[in-house]
């Protein structure tokens, strides 16, 4: 029998490959230093600022956040998430390619002045939440570099059917999320035209994409899940920058502002005590305590409002005779963790027509069950995180900001109180 070769297929066509699968291409703006998110954990990259690899992780997380509230378990929420985004056994069904339009800038976020060993942060770069990133000049490890004015196109292909799912984490990740690290506060925050909000109708806007995507607002899961409603405020000029600066700024001075989180104090190098019960319940917990620090008996002793801002939080006393320094961890079904990503997200946010506006978003999540102070003698654990009597004491930042009021928070709330005292500061509720 003779030997004949059978001829080859016809070459499919683009059409035939790409059957049942959706692309969508967004053009995407950052509109806030972007730190870590290179190759190395922590490290911003100059080279690649923008790595898929980092946006599927945002993604991932957003989703989530968003369609993930639907599932009964979390070992439901796995299953599915790992069905779309992949897992170390399978691959992702979602390919994501990413065009970078502007390299942007690489410089370093503050610098030691000759005279201070404290670092100064370039204009708009909010100390407050970018401490991680300020250096130690006396160990010289330099402040860290961050990358402004990127912008970059983004196509993501994927089946059909997933559309729902892909499209919801992408539209919450662009709104209320960031690429790189301290996204919650603010770093890395993203613009994109085609998904963002009209400024006259943000309530409609928030309303009209939760129904589009199917997303069940839940408050009883084990992660965290989006919320009902988001803060918003108009900013003193149209700059992004600025719109971060103070919306980060209001929560510095929730913690530790005079007059809020804390006394005035004697001098501007003198500040005044804390009206937080953290370092009474740190010094009762140590049995340490700077002869210029009598106790302050009306302040709790034994409670840890802050952690349900987000743990671990490391408290540094300045004082001979008072504690050495000590960090707080969240302890869950009794098993210590090592972080609790904080549920407020502080953000600008820009409208179609160019607005900015900052925003506050609070994430449903769970408080932890109590907390465990280390670096402490016996490594001491707290359960009072959330509790009535610390809105009750005077001057407490979670009791009532003037006499006849409400307490800013009732049940003892710090979150609670963060949000009071924003209305408070001209935030208006947006709710669907």
């Amino acid at each position: 029998m003779p030997r004949c070769i059978v001829k080859c297929p016809d070459r499919p066509s683009k059409e035939d490959l790409n059957q049942g699968m959706r692309k969508r291409i967004y053009g995407i703006q950052v509109i806030t230093p972007i730190f870590g998110g290179g190759i190395k954990a922590g490290e911003n990259d100059s080279l690649t600022p923008i790595r898929p690899s980092s946006i599927r992780g945002h993604l991932r997380q957003w989703w989530r956040v968003t369609v993930g509230a639907k599932f009964k378990t979390i070992s439901e929420l796995f299953d599915r998430e790992g069905e779309i985004w992949g897992t170390t056994e399978k691959p992702s069904k979602v390919t994501l390619q990413v065009e970078i339009k502007s390299p942007g800038k690489n410089y370093p976020c503050a610098y030691f002045p000759e005279d201070k060993n404290f670092p100064r942060f370039e204009r708009n770069h909010p100390a407050y939440a970018l401490f991680p990133f300020q250096g130690n000049k006396r160990d010289r490890i330099p402040p860290a570099n961050c990358t402004s004015n990127v912008s970059f196109e983004l196509k993501l292909i994927y089946p059909q059917s997933l559309s729902l799912d892909i499209e919801a984490a992408v539209w919450a990740w662009l709104n209320f999320g960031g690429i790189g690290a301290r996204t919650r506060r603010g770093c890395g925050a993203l613009y994109c035209k085609e998904l963002s909000p009209e400024r006259k109708s943000l309530d409609l806007w928030f309303r009209s994409n939760l129904d589009h995507y199917g997303i069940i607002l839940s408050r009883s899961q084990d992660w965290p899940t989006l919320s009902d409603r988001f803060f918003v405020r108009d900013s003193n000029s149209n700059n992004a920058l600025q719109g971060w600066t103070d919306v980060v700024g209001l929560m510095q001075v929730f913690r530790q502002g005079v007059g809020v989180g804390r006394n005035p104090g004697s001098s501007p190098s003198r500040p005044g005590r804390s009206r937080w019960p953290e370092p009474e319940s740190i010094r009762q917990a140590t049995s340490s305590r700077s002869a210029r620090h009598s106790r302050m008996p009306a302040i709790p002793n034994d409670a840890f409002p802050r952690a349900e801002i987000g743990l671990p939080i490391v408290f540094h006393f300045k004082d001979d005779g008072d504690p050495k320094d000590t960090e707080l961890y969240p302890i869950v079904d009794g098993e210590e963790k090592t972080r609790m990503a904080s549920p407020l997200i502080l953000r600008p946010i820009i409208c179609r027509n160019g607005e900015v506006l900052q925003l506050i978003l609070k994430l449903n999540s769970p408080v932890p069950d109590e907390v465990v102070l280390k670096k402490a003698s016996g490594s001491p654990t707290f359960k009072k995180i959330r509790d009535p009597t610390l809105a009750s004491y005077p001057n407490s930042p979670l009791s009532s900001p003037r006499a006849g009021l409400q307490a800013r928070s009732p049940l003892g709330s710090a979150i609670e109180g963060f949000l009071s005292f924003a209305r408070e500061n001209g935030f208006i509720e947006v709710i669907p």
